[in-house]
């Protein structure tokens, strides 16, 4: 449910939305009622596949507000979109893409956006699931079989939307920082969980002092069971599929099979857990997308290995410089600052983690308590925003007080690894 006013100086006789993902064919499911009265939503032809046009009839005049109720069917689909899932037992709906965003009118002097200013979430599950979702809970009630729970969203803060629900059997483990929340289908191993929650409270904790935190409050991580397999990460052509929301992972079967306390999935849910900070806070724009996204993924591990113990630090940079050099015998790695649409998935795979030492760099030059800085203060001034390498730069700039253009013209257009780098990091390493 939305809730407007038009502020602008005209009435207004329709407006368009963007529909969710996988509604670029069909849209009788989506159903459209303006101040409780129901519309037929119209293509707009020759328009974006998934942009539909809502009317007004009467019109919508200046100051009047208007309240607009869309709901919807998710179409079937395959789970590698990673934006929607279910099973029997527990469903997710999750990403940027997954509400419809109602944009605004055309015009020179428009002050709306896509997000409004609050936005009211209602979760419909059955009693026994447990339901997580973006926002403030404000409520519940019974319909029929169901249980609806209400969520207040505060879009620019509570973005992207999720929900995650399920019959999930609960384990909590609290620590002076906050605490790890394990959602699983059944029981856990507790001390395998223990240590898991241990781990990843330290790295959670690691991120929050080195990106800035997501909340006034402690920490509350959710590490959640998802109801399919997901896409195995890095090329795998087996092993557990991982996705994330914010302040959560999901792991799928296979990772609660392998066991939460492995080093494959713990560091396939500190990966995840740092797209919190490098996807959903900041949104790395489409030349930015492997070097703000997967590279700074990647350096959230070394982050996390530093504060687990310092000499950690470096042995984490040399394992993700042999990954880097195994990944090059796939494809070489591209440049870091283009878009990366046409890169096939294994030229992805080394150009992120050229990325991902990019940023060890960056450190390495800046200093740590500067580059820190620099990281803290772009997140905190630019959450919610799109961000390319040109932020990052003026960042890193700022805070150390150096002309970093050299160390970006090494790293951003030429494939392969500065020898200088490879020289500081190249003790006890085996040969590329």
């Amino acid at each position: 449910m939305d809730r407007f006013e038009n502020v602008g100086d005209r009435p207004l006789h329709s407006l368009d939305a963007r529909l969710p993902e996988g509604f670029e064919r069909g849209r009788d499911n989506i159903r459209v009622t303006i101040d409780g009265r129901s519309v037929l939503a119209q293509r707009i032809p020759g328009a974006d596949q998934r942009l539909i046009r809502a009317p007004f009839d009467p019109v919508w005049e200046q100051r009047q507000p208007r309240e607009i109720v869309t709901d919807w069917e998710f179409p079937a689909g395959p789970a590698d979109r990673r934006s929607v899932a279910a099973s029997a037992v527990a469903f997710y709906v999750g990403g940027e893409t997954v509400l419809p965003l109602w944009q605004p009118p055309q015009g020179i002097f428009v002050r709306g956006g896509p997000y409004p200013k609050q936005e009211d979430l209602t979760v419909f599950a059955p009693a026994d699931f447990r339901v997580l979702a973006s926002g403030k809970p404000v409520g519940q009630r019974a319909l029929g079989g169901l249980i609806g729970h209400r969520f207040r969203l505060r879009p620019q803060e509570d973005i992207p939307p999720f929900v995650v629900a399920g019959r999930y059997q609960e384990q909590e483990f609290r620590m002076a920082a906050g605490a790890v929340n394990f959602w699983t289908l059944h029981a856990l191993d507790a001390q395998q969980a223990e240590r898991a929650a241990t781990r990843l409270g330290v790295s959670v904790r690691a991120f929050n002092d080195y990106f800035g935190p997501t909340s006034k409050q402690k920490f509350l991580i959710h590490v959640v069971e998802a109801p399919v397999e997901l896409p195995a990460e890095f090329l795998a052509s087996e092993g557990p599929g991982v996705a994330s929301f914010p302040n959560g992972v999901l792991l799928d079967p296979r990772a609660i099979a392998q066991g939460l306390a492995s080093s494959t999935v713990l560091e396939l849910s500190e990966y995840e857990l740092a797209r919190t900070w490098f996807g959903w806070r900041l949104h790395p724009r489409p030349g930015a997308e492997l070097l703000l996204g997967r590279g700074a993924r990647l350096f959230a591990q070394v982050v996390a290995a530093e504060a687990r113990r310092q000499d950690e630090r470096r042995h984490t940079v040399e394992l993700l410089l042999n990954r880097y050099d195994d990944s090059r015998r796939m494809a070489m790695d591209r440049a870091l600052d283009e878009p990366p649409a046409g890169y096939s998935p294994a030229e992805r795979l080394s150009t992120g983690y050229r990325a991902a030492l990019f940023f060890v760099a960056l450190e390495d030059l800046c200093g740590r308590a500067n580059f820190r800085a620099a990281l803290f203060d772009m997140i905190q001034a630019r959450s919610g925003e799109d961000v390319g390498m040109e932020d990052l730069r003026a960042a890193a700039e700022a805070a150390s007080h150096r002309d970093l253009a050299e160390l970006f013209r090494a790293w951003m257009n030429r494939p392969g690894v500065p020898e200088d780098f490879r020289t500081r990091y190249a003790e006890g390493r085996r040969g590329p």
